[in-house]
């Protein structure tokens, strides 16, 4: 009985290594799958928010060259404005200039 008893002991021995192996296995490829699970999830968040990133980098290059446009723009109304300005000034000395002038010979026929 001790033979058959060692056989025994010794066949369980086996299945129990070999249920050890499989569940090693299984293991190791659970580690391995979750490995590449989390290697896929990093990819994707890095590749995700460099996405958004270079959007965000669009959107504020469109913003700057809309703001450097409507800066272009406001100074060319300003230039206008004052020339406009500087025009109606001038306009309005000369004509004082004129009206002095006026007055001066107007004062000057009359004194005669």
């Amino acid at each position: 009985m001790d033979e058959r008893y060692l056989e025994r002991v010794g066949v369980a021995a086996d299945r129990m290594a070999e249920i050890n192996r499989e569940s090693y296995r299984a293991v190791v490829e659970r580690a391995f799958a979750m490995r590449e699970s989390n290697e896929r999830l990093t990819r994707e968040f890095f590749e995700e928010g460099l996405e958004l990133l270079q959007d965000q980098n669009e959107m504020n290059r469109g913003l700057l060259e809309r703001v450097a446009a409507q800066a272009r723009e406001q100074r060319e109304v300003f230039w206008h404005v004052r020339r406009e300005s500087y025009e109606a000034h001038d306009g309005f000395v000369g004509s004082l200039s004129g009206y002095y002038e006026e007055v001066t010979e107007e004062l000057e026929d009359s004194g005669e």
